[in-house]
């Protein structure tokens, strides 16, 4: 009995610029604005190729309320593809696009359906199912939904695949704002054979039956959204019985990766195992036009960076110079200095004075759960109040006895690094 196969993404965000990374290179930066309408170009190709019966799409189309005109075309010249190869498209607007600013002549285009602020169900017949299949879906009306859109939905009796799709934030997944909040069990009572979801950014399977998934963002934009990203190729074989296949479509790729220089006595030789570190991250199984990384130097400082600003931007230059010539180009968002002094404190904790008592401080606050709670307060009262929301959200952070001690750790060797020069 033939399969019904189609194509789920989300979160194409058409028009949203790359975030932390600035160059003045226009070769590159044509590079990166063609990122997210080149991803977009191979989910339809894909769709095409792979011959589905039809493509769901959760949302976030477009980066912002009035999209850019050549986010508009691009989308329009995707759909009209689909359509011509007889695949039909099913979208429910997200937050970034909603139904009052979605604009009209996209909104009518041949084979695009646009689901309505309530939960409706179209009926779609796959070319040579036996299968009675309706695609349920619901479109936010406006930007900030707060209720419960899944609660809406029921499978209509009769009917053998179900398939949802919705913008929403299951159970609440950090980073994302809270709307259309619901639950998996939500989910599940609805009666959908597969659940396309949008809004949270990294794909992931959230349940296998009935099948849940988040296809996430298309192209990666910034350093927090790292790794593969695309779309979900999703079989169903009958009722209840689906699968699903991710398919990698961005052709630039976001990655932090950590260079140990311990032992590594040349500013030469630092550059080489960062090049190598880098090198790692190609393969030629990858269909990208780029990588662009956030470089850690981790371990045992020997080389006392720490401080020399001029000479890490100039070793960050001479590395961005050897990392383009890499077959998969490679650019570095930024380096980040994260190794540990040469020092070894251990032994100044045998010692007496002021630097043995500090490092036995600041170890007790890192082990102490009660110390260390109050000196995160500590800090966060000095903070002022115009301090920057990205300083706020760090000290928050802080809150992690993990993440404390990792700062602790690279206080007391910088203060100790000080007072011995």
């Amino acid at each position: 009995m033939p399969a019904v196969k189609f194509l789920h993404a989300a979160d194409l965000h058409l028009g949203r610029p790359f975030s932390g990374l600035t160059r003045s290179d226009r070769t590159l930066g044509k590079l990166f604005q063609q990122a997210g309408y080149k991803a977009w170009d191979r989910i339809v190709r894909t769709a095409v190729e792979r011959k589905v019966d039809f493509m769901t799409l959760a949302g976030d189309v477009f980066d912002r309320t009035s999209p850019t005109i050549r986010a508009r075309v691009a989308f329009k010249d995707g759909i009209e593809r689909l359509h011509q190869a007889g695949i039909p498209v099913f979208l429910a607007l997200g937050n970034h696009d909603p139904l009052g600013e979605f604009p009209d002549p996209l909104r009518s285009l041949p084979g695009l359906y646009v689901f309505g602020p309530q939960p409706e169900a179209r009926e779609c017949s796959p070319q040579g199912s036996p299968w009675k299949l309706k695609v349920h879906g619901v479109s936010f009306d406006r930007p900030a939904v707060q209720e419960n859109l899944v609660r809406g939905f029921r499978r209509d009796p009769g009917i053998e695949i179900a398939i949802g799709i919705v913008h929403a934030n299951v159970a609440g997944v950090a980073g994302h704002d809270n709307y259309a909040p619901c639950s998996i069990d939500d989910l599940t009572a609805a009666g959908m054979d597969v659940w396309c979801m949008g809004h949270v950014h990294a794909a992931r399977v959230l349940k296998q039956k009935p099948l849940i998934l988040y296809a996430g963002t298309s192209q990666g934009a910034h350093v927090n959204e790292p790794g593969s990203r695309g779309c979900y190729l999703i079989t169903v074989d009958g009722p209840g019985d689906a699968s699903a296949e991710f398919v990698p479509v961005a052709s630039v790729r976001w990655e932090e990766v950590e260079v140990d220089v311990t032992g590594v006595s040349s500013e030469e030789g630092l550059l080489e195992a960062a090049e190598q570190a880098c090198r790692m991250l190609c393969s030629n199984e990858d269909d990208l036009d780029a990588i662009v990384t956030r470089i850690h130097l981790m371990g045992r400082d020997s080389l006392h960076l720490r401080g020399a600003h001029e000479r890490m931007v100039e070793m960050g230059e001479v590395l961005s110079e050897r990392l383009a010539r890499l077959p998969i180009p490679v650019f570095p968002e930024s380096i980040r200095d994260r190794t540990r002094s040469a020092l070894e404190l251990d032994v100044l904790l045998q010692q007496e004075g002021f630097l043995a008592d500090l490092v036995k401080l600041s170890r007790a606050a890192a082990e102490g759960p009660a110390l260390g709670q109050e000196l995160v307060n500590s800090i966060k009262e000095s903070l002022p109040k115009t301090a920057a929301l990205e300083m706020k959200v760090e000290v928050e952070q802080l809150h992690d006895p993990k993440v404390l001690a990792a700062y602790l750790d690279e206080a007391r060797e910088l203060v100790a690094e000080l007072f011995l020069e």
